[in-house]
């Protein structure tokens, strides 16, 4: 596998690090959910509507692990803005728009929705219920799942997607209504008396959606919280870099919320730049700036489980769907300077080992003794934190690197395969495991976020148990030195050979591009032969994600 560029030698030889990791995979923690392997799809600037070779763009879907898709995406339901414009989606535009039948062409509800079963991917449907009337929100759900004029309203919309060509209805379990609704533009202000406009909405709102799509799971926007121990912004006014939701408006809208709902949406963006400053580029630390967010994702997430413990009159609560999350998002925040693409290491190894990072910890937090079900990693392509990078035939308008077209025919980014890694080589069931050893990195002083007692692991894991068959995933987060790793596995014997998978670079900033499109893949599957019956002893190199594959030795 080439990698990138090859870090100098350190004139002082670092102290050797090791970590050891106990698994009981006879004691299972509950079911993995699948669908924190999901990603956003939009409707317009996504330039899978255009592709120019549409054959490897699907194969690219197909090969993802992609499990579940959000729809229309994030900011398109604005009250201030008319129907057809960039910032708003009426779903009567985006019906009948592909006679042709262009398999990616995502703009036509169709079409993307058929592009989910062609691939078994879990449809997550948004409704705008700011700038359309109730009326046509019913007519948008009668039109995807309904079979004939169910709300009786005279107008038969399921008549109207049989003369697009699809007779039955679709399957669709989840409904997401609205998007950030804290933002005025997309919902209600950010105080006491916005959340309780909310709160009201949603009680004439859910009943219908669970009306008109029986068995349908309602996922509300709850939060969206990204900063590290100093919880949520105060006022409604206070200035904030990350744009999180108010504690007036989360508190008063889970006291005021007296409907049943399934799941609440979280978004999580980290940014290490502000106003053009990124005084940790180029130095020993700046990898650290990155990784430092998974602890604070892991920070946010018990601060928001603390929250609604306290104010959800729900029992049991709603649990967190994170409808949006990707790594740095300077790039994306502050497009205006020069450096904030490079600030944002958007495309290098740097992304997916924090990916790696915040998915292993999800899979942990995905059994139903924890809350999370579900998540979307923000863009599935040609955004500033894509999966992939996609030429289009035509320009698709706004999009975070400017055009979203490459010279060429595109690439596959590091997350594609950590992403692709972790859905695949991974069992149905948590099981119990410990980590201990030297595994604390202290976060960088000279940071944006720097916190007094901030730190973060080094190494983060998750085992997992399908049938005869166990996963151990390991991530080495530092950029530098390898970690000594060793694997004792408990009352459960397995064969002498294991299977290992493995995504790595020798540099964090090693990038996937046009003209090296596969400097960071995913290597093919090496045997490990072991000697040493019921321990390994694995060398973790830095920058790497690997996955090791046992098989229980119980038939033989």
């Amino acid at each position: 596998m080439v990698v990138g560029a090859i870090w100098p030698c350190m004139s002082v030889v670092a102290e050797e690090l090791s970590v050891e990791l106990q698994v009981m995979p006879r004691v299972q923690q509950g079911r993995i959910s699948p669908y924190i392997f999901g990603a956003g799809i939009d409707h317009k600037t996504n330039p899978l509507r255009a592709p120019k070779y549409p054959e490897k763009v699907l194969r690219d879907i197909g090969e993802s692990g992609l499990r579940i898709a959000r729809y229309p995406g994030g900011f398109v339901f604005n009250r201030n803005e008319h129907r057809g414009s960039w910032a708003n989606f009426y779903w009567q535009d985006h019906i009948g728009q592909n006679p042709e039948r262009q398999p990616t062409e995502v703009y036509d509800l169709d079409t993307f929705l058929q592009l989910c079963e062609r691939f078994r991917i879990e449809p997550l449907m948004q409704i705008n219920f700011v700038g359309e009337t109730q009326a046509s929100v019913q007519g948008y759900i009668e039109y995807l799942v309904g079979d004939g004029d169910v709300d009786g309203d005279g107008v038969n919309w399921a008549e109207k997607r049989q003369a697009n060509g699809r007779i039955q209805p679709y399957k669709i379990t989840y409904w997401q209504l609205g998007n950030e609704v804290h933002s005025f533009p997309q919902g209600f202000q950010e105080n006491v008396a916005g959340a309780k406009e909310y709160a009201k909405a949603l009680e004439r709102l859910v009943p219908l959606v669970r009306k008109m799509s029986p068995g349908a799971k309602v996922l509300v926007p709850l939060i969206n919280m990204q900063r590290p121990r100093s919880e949520m912004k105060l006022k409604p006014g206070a200035p904030d870099i990350n744009f999180t939701t108010s504690h007036e408006f989360a508190v008063a809208f889970l006291e005021n919320l007296n409907v049943d709902v399934d799941y609440f949406d979280w978004h999580f963006y980290p940014a290490n730049g502000w106003n053009g400053k990124y005084d940790f580029l180029g130095t020993d630390d700046e990898w650290k700036h990155l990784y430092c967010w998974g602890t604070k994702f892991r920070e946010c997430h018990e601060v928001i489980n603390t929250l609604i413990k306290a104010k959800c009159k729900q029992q049991p609560p709603p649990q967190l769907i994170v409808g949006e999350w990707s790594a740095d998002w300077t790039g994306g925040i502050f497009r205006q300077h020069e450096n904030s693409f490079r600030g944002s290491l958007m495309r290098t190894m740097a992304s997916a080992v924090f990916m790696s990072d915040q998915l292993l910890y999800m899979m942990q937090k995905s059994v139903p003794s924890e809350n999370i079900h579900a998540a979307f990693w923000h863009t599935f392509s040609n955004d500033a934190q894509a999966l992939f990078s996609i030429q289009t035939s035509r320009e698709q308008g706004l999009a975070y690197k400017g055009k979203s077209t490459d010279e060429g025919y595109g690439y596959r980014m590091p997350i594609y395969w950590t992403f692709k890694l972790l859905s695949e080589q991974r069992g149905e069931f948590l099981v119990e495991s410990r980590l201990q050893g030297n595994n604390s990195i202290d976060a960088p002083k000279t940071g944006l976020y720097f916190d007094p007692q901030h730190a973060f692991a080094r190494v983060t894991h998750c085992a997992s148990l399908s049938g005869d068959r166990l996963y151990i995933a390991l991530l080495n987060k530092d950029a530098r030195q390898t970690v000594e790793t060793r694997i004792e596995i408990r009352d459960w014997p397995w064969k002498d050979s294991v299977e290992l998978h493995e995504v790595r670079a020798d540099s964090y900033l090693a990038e996937n591009t046009i003209e090296r499109p596969d400097t960071v893949t995913l290597a093919d599957p090496q045997t490990l032969r072991v000697t040493q019956t019921g321990t390994l002893n694995y060398r973790l190199k830095p920058n790497s994600l690997v996955v090791l594959r046992f098989e229980s030795a119980r038939n033989e």
